[in-house]
């Protein structure tokens, strides 16, 4: 699973990603065509990004959304599905950030052993 994520970058960098998942899950949120069962897994996919869960995954599947309603349903116009596709192109390749459940679940970890013990030759 760490192959997903690069780093988690922390600071700004890290808000910067948190302000950018939550525009990615607000255009999904607010977009308008498809029935209560699309409505219901954009809701879904939109707060598994806001949380940051499996981000590169959920974010390549707004990508495939924004592509899909854009061919298929005819529901936004090409500079809005061309913005959409690129944030959520950049959020799947930049990962999730520091503030997110997949840097709590997948993030990098310190181990400290204890001290050895000293042992005397021959025992």
């Amino acid at each position: 699973m760490q192959r997903l994520f690069s780093m988690f970058p922390e600071g700004g960098p890290g808000a910067g990603l948190l302000l950018l998942r939550l525009s990615v899950a607000l255009a999904l949120l607010l977009h308008p065509s498809g029935g209560p069962l699309t409505q219901a897994m954009l809701a879904l996919t939109a707060t598994g990004l806001f949380l940051g869960v499996l981000t590169p995954l959920l974010a390549a599947v707004c990508c495939l959304f924004s592509f899909y309603d854009f061919l298929v349903m005819g529901g936004t116009p090409l500079p809005e599905v061309g913005i959409q596709l690129l944030t959520a192109g950049a959020l799947a390749l930049l990962g999730p950030g520091a503030h997110s459940l997949d840097a709590r679940l997948f993030g990098r970890r310190v181990v400290t052993l204890p001290p050895r013990k000293k042992t005397r030759v021959g025992e």
